[in-house]
């Protein structure tokens, strides 16, 4: 998975061919960290249908200001180079704040061959 940086966010999510999922996130947050083991599964998932990538929104504050993130988790979805935010679920899960089967929902409406 990638970490990503404001030098090459340009390069690895706004020109991809593929959809990217990209969380804001950072190491003091107990969900980033759950958030994780999901992260995981779905790179291997969707291996070769969408990118995977992070954003550590205390050292990238920058790229973490430009995206108007306030609080983490924080889920994008970009298609084409056009950011969608995840909405936080209404209900969480405890563990991660979203579910894998909720983001697979968003990643398969993104990665089905119209």
């Amino acid at each position: 998975m990638l970490e990503l940086t404001l030098e090459d966010f340009e390069e690895e999510i706004l020109n991809s061919i593929n959809p990217c999922l990209v969380v804001f996130k950072n190491e003091r947050c107990h969900l980033c960290r759950g958030l994780t083991v999901i992260l995981g599964s779905l790179v291997k998932k969707y291996d070769g249908k969408a990118k995977f990538a992070t954003v550590d929104s205390l050292e990238q504050e920058e790229l973490t200001n430009l995206f108007g993130v306030d609080g983490v988790p924080t889920i994008f979805l970009f298609i084409d180079g056009d950011a969608r935010e995840i909405p936080y679920p209404e209900i969480p899960s405890h563990l991660s704040g979203y579910s894998e089967k909720y983001l697979i929902g968003f990643l398969d409406a993104a990665t089905s061959d119209e």
